[in-house]
């Protein structure tokens, strides 16, 4: 596993398993969730859920924050991230999959109803993500599937 962030002396780190996909669309343009509560842009994914692998929790991930399948699923790396996370006031290992998808068809209304879709080419939205190691994410690995 490869690890980044800043892992701080004294605090002491929960661990959280998660996976995120870089899902692309036809114009090579990213999938990317805007939740207005938080005025925050996420990567597409989240938790591992008891019983179900990371590129499984991937597919749920995304049917309920956007509505859509995904296909041509690969797998990128597996990415250990140490971050302080302010909504939560928490420090906090992410463990997380990374993956690359393409967009399929749209099999649902969204079930996470404050997150909306918004397409963007990665290198304009980057640095805006909320989450310390998504803006890691699409800066490091963005350029490696060009």
């Amino acid at each position: 596993m490869k690890y980044a962030g800043n892992k701080l002396e004294g605090k002491d780190y929960g661990e959280r398993h998660a996976s995120y996909g870089l899902i692309f669309n036809e114009n090579e343009e990213i999938a990317v969730a805007y939740i207005e509560k938080y005025n925050m842009y996420n990567l597409i994914g989240g938790k591992i859920e008891e019983g179900e692998n990371s590129k499984e929790a991937l597919i749920r991930e995304t049917k309920e924050e956007i509505g859509y399948a995904i296909n041509d699923i690969k797998y990128i790396e597996n990415l250990g991230y140490y971050t302080y996370i302010e909504i939560l006031d928490k420090y906090e290992l992410a463990i997380i999959d990374v993956y690359k998808a393409k967009v399929g068809e749209k099999i649902c209304e969204p079930i996470e109803k404050d997150h909306e879709l918004i397409w963007i080419k990665p290198e304009d939205i980057a640095n805006k993500m909320y989450f310390e190691y998504h803006r890691y994410i699409l800066n490091e690995y963005v350029k490696l599937l060009k």
